[in-house]
């Protein structure tokens, strides 16, 4: 069976994602360069670190079949067009960012395919990194599992903070993301 063109991927990702922009076409292009660093195509041989969470981070996860919810694609929220490729065979990781491309001058679909088509090294930096994954980051099953001992909810993966009293999940540690209206259920 032929290897999914550029274009395949990218229909894939369009379907998946609901419509077409510059995100999907850069997060096809990201995705496939990292594989090719990393020499796999195999999602259950990597790991996918993507640097926002727009866009690229559907077509990347679409493209490379990890899935947050496998823990095989981590969200770093950094705001930035830049996902890192790791192989979990291999240890060998690979950072790969978009060059500076201005989103308001590629809306066209001849821009896009010129963007889907352009030289890696016109549109893409690459540089092998190193990363240091503690085994409550792998995926797979919770290595471990505590409640928290102030709202009693379970805390997977090492994400307690145990201030000396006990486990606490970073809601009750640090304070919630979300303002409580009522007490539901």
């Amino acid at each position: 069976m032929d290897a999914p063109t550029r274009e395949d991927l990218l229909d894939r990702c369009v379907e998946f994602h609901g419509h077409l922009c510059l995100g999907q076409v850069l997060g096809v292009r990201l995705a496939v360069k990292g594989m090719e660093l990393i020499r796999t195509q195999d999602r259950k041989e990597m790991i996918v670190f993507i640097e926002n969470d727009r866009c690229i981070a559907d077509a990347i996860q679409v493209v490379t079949g990890t899935r947050i919810g496998r823990r095989s694609a981590k969200l770093v929220p950094y705001g930035k067009m830049a996902a890192t490729f790791l192989c979990t065979e291999t240890g060998e990781a690979y950072r790969v960012n978009v060059r500076s491309v201005n989103p308001r001058s590629a809306h066209s679909a001849d821009d896009m395919k010129r963007t889907l088509h352009a030289p890696d090294a016109e549109l893409l930096a690459w540089r092998r990194v190193s990363l240091s994954l503690k085994p409550d980051e792998l995926p797979g099953k919770p290595r471990r599992t505590v409640n928290c001992i102030r709202c009693g909810e379970k805390v997977f993966d090492g994400r307690d903070i145990d201030d000396g009293s006990g486990p606490l999940c970073p809601a009750c540690a640090h304070g919630p993301y979300y303002e409580t209206v009522d007490e539901g259920v």
